[in-house]
């Protein structure tokens, strides 16, 4: 049987073969209001990897208050747990096999370090660690060994799990990045043995300077190397080497912001042939470049009518390149030029009608597989496949399983036109039962994040509640946002408080003007700059919004742009939000803790101690302006709190905290 008959007739068979992850949490009982701790939870899963053999599976699984990494046989079996952590001072990041029994995680924690500590003096940052662990849990390791004379390079050393090669065929080894010495702080590349932790230096990487990243391809040879001219430098330098080791060269200087700019994106099976992201028709498309010509030009080789395609490479069970993922207006999609995995995604929509489905993980012989499968507007959940004589996908596990059955909100589409002309994008989820008949709801402003990201169709958690409680629920990808080109993105360069926040004001009067929106009842509730938007609008229009609830928000663009300036960012931060030497005036007025004397209407803000993202000082910077201006606000402090809400019990302190403040302020 063909692949693509095998899964289509597979499906069939999901209902029989159900393996619930966790069956104690997979029913939900029908309510006529879905229960906060629902929409509050973290995923029940985070991740799935399958080992080489596809006889084992390992997850992050999110249970109660913690966070597991766990295992269990594919056919199905007892769980067991290898690691716990209530995500306050620890978090994991990433799961991945090695060999059939040795798992490699990442975790990360935040830290600050003093000047007695390190050599580049006071530094609040988030640090990552690298570990191993056989799947019945012994010999567990920290692959990074900090003692003795191997150890010295590792005071630079705060990102410690940046792994540039799996050293596929292998099963013993990785490669990664750590600073090149104790005097060199810019890294080389080490060899690591996944099970005893011993490492080596690797190549001739340590012998070149300025390089912050390198590239191997699928022989595993150092083959390239990224680089900054000088710190903070405007320009990148791309260094490539032949696949003997010889002939270092430039192989491209350019400005990060010019509109002509590529980047690497790594190798397939052809040593000689560089896959590349460069700009086609104003979107990100995927290119080659062959190596061995001094003079080659940049061949299409996969572009997309409305997404950039600039995303990581996706390889075949051999190892050549036959596609990218990209993060498409929020949903994680997969783009192939390889026919047979045309015909693969194929197979997995007709079995998956109507959903977003990604090939998750695989086993090394293809004939075990898993999806992530999401519907718009609804939780994502996770099939396993078998291809074979008795082929068949049967469903894992769902992300929500307290939301089974639930009525939830519908999300879609929506689209308009700014006050100057712009095609905005964006997505509105209506309270259940409700549709664009259904009269004037209060209105929930819901701005995105980044702001270089941007809302899709897939489930947002927190919109979905929000709309459960009876509001209408916008996220609009105003200017700035990415997905869509780069004419979209530059419109929002230095428009932060600016542009990009008249583009949430219009969303609000289209809403009006179609009659879904009632004028009287309209908020705004954001994180990060999605925080930042919510206090600028309350500040630029004062009599819009009855109230504005900003999580982990920039309040200080100056602070800001400083801070980022000093971290090698001064150009980019310039473009997109203004130089903190040369455009104070700018960065002043567009600064909500230097305007709370604006503000009319409650204000709530929630902050992690621990954010290493926006610091926690820009929302005390924010309660004390509203505090001397006399303006009725609440500070919520998460001790040891991150900037993504990571411990259960902040987020559902912030879940309660936003019921209350929708119930004050719009009565629903």
């Amino acid at each position: 049987m063909e692949r693509r008959d095998c899964l289509r007739a597979g499906i069939g068979l999901a209902a029989s073969g159900i393996l619930p992850l966790l069956s104690a949490q997979a029913q939900a009982a029908k309510s006529a209001h879905v229960p906060m701790e629902a929409f509050a939870r973290r995923p029940l899963l985070e991740q799935l990897s399958l080992s080489p053999d596809g006889k084992l599976l390992a997850a992050i699984v999110n249970s109660g208050k913690d966070s597991l990494i766990v295992v269990r046989p594919t056919a199905g079996g007892a769980f067991k747990t290898l690691a716990r952590t209530d995500n306050l001072e620890l978090m994991f990041n990433w799961i991945k096999w090695v060999n059939n029994e040795r798992l490699v995680f990442s975790t990360r924690h935040p830290s600050g370090r003093r000047e007695k500590d390190n050599l580049i003096g006071n530094v609040e940052a988030t640090e990552t660690r690298l570990h191993a662990i056989n799947a019945d849990g012994s010999n567990l390791l920290n692959l990074i060994k900090n003692w003795g004379a191997s150890g010295k390079n590792l005071e630079w050393a705060y990102e410690q799990d940046n792994v540039i090669d799996w050293m596929r065929g292998d099963g013993k080894h990785i490669l990664i990045t750590l600073p090149a010495s104790e005097l060199n702080g810019w890294p080389a590349v080490f060899k690591v043995n996944v099970d005893t932790a011993e490492r080596t230096g690797y190549s001739n990487s340590n012998s070149r300077e300025r390089i912050y990243g390198w590239m191997t391809d699928d022989s595993h040879r150092v083959r390239l190397g990224l680089a900054r001219t000088t710190h903070g430098a405007r320009e990148r330098v791309i260094h490539v080497c032949d696949p003997d080791g010889s002939n270092w060269r430039v192989l491209s200087q350019m400005r990060w912001l010019s509109p002509d700019v590529w980047w690497p994106l790594g190798f397939g099976l052809d040593p000689n042939l560089l896959y590349v992201w460069a700009r086609h028709e104003g979107l990100a498309a995927v290119f080659t470049l062959d190596l061995r010509q001094p003079d080659a030009k940049l061949q299409l080789k996969l572009a997309h009518p409305r997404y950039d395609l600039n995303g990581s490479l996706i390889y075949d069970l051999k190892g050549e390149a036959v596609g990218v993922r990209q993060q498409a207006l929020g949903d994680s999609s997969s783009f192939y030029w390889d026919e047979r995995y045309k015909e693969l995604q194929l197979a997995l929509d007709e079995a998956l009608p109507d959903r977003f489905n990604q090939l998750y993980s695989a086993s090394r012989d293809g004939r075990t597989f898993v999806v992530r499968s999401d519907e718009p507007g609804r939780p994502p959940c996770f099939y396993i496949g078998y291809i074979g004589e008795q082929a068949r996908m049967e469903l894992l596990a769902d992300c929500y399983p307290e939301l089974l059955d639930q009525p939830l909100a519908s999300k879609r589409p929506f689209d308009m036109k700014a006050r100057d002309g712009m095609e905005l994008h964006g997505f509105l989820t209506f309270p259940p039962g409700t549709d664009e008949k259904s009269g004037k709801l209060p209105l929930v402003v819901y701005p995105h994040g980044g702001p270089h990201a941007a809302d899709g169709p897939e489930f947002s958690p927190r919109a979905a509640f929000m709309a459960d409680r009876g509001c209408l629920v916008m996220q609009l990808n105003f200017r700035g946002s990415t997905g869509y080109g780069r004419k979209y993105l530059e419109a929002g360069y230095r428009q932060w408080g600016r542009a990009m926040q008249e583009d949430l004001e219009d969303g609000v009067a289209e809403l009006v003007k179609r009659g879904l929106a009632d004028p009287a009842r309209v908020v705004i509730v954001g994180g990060s700059y999605g925080g930042y938007a919510a206090l600028m609008g309350l500040i630029k229009t004062p009599d819009l919004y009855r109230g504005g609830f900003a999580i982990a928000p920039v309040t200080d663009l100056l602070e800001m742009a400083e801070d980022d300036g000093q971290w090698g960012w001064r150009e980019e931060t310039r473009a997109w939000v203004g130089d903190f030497r040369d455009d104070k005036d700018l960065l002043r007025a567009n600064s909500p803790c230097l305007h709370a004397a604006r503000i009319k209407v409650p204000v709530v803000l929630v902050h992690g101690t621990h954010d290493r993202v926006v610091h926690y000082r820009h929302s005390e910077k924010m309660a004390e302006a509203l505090k001397a201006a006399g303006k009725p606000h609440q500070l919520i402090r998460q001790q040891h709190g991150d900037h993504y809400l990571s411990h259960q019990g902040y987020r559902l302190e912030l879940h309660a905290a936003l019921e209350k403040f929708l119930r004050q302020t719009l009565g629903v």
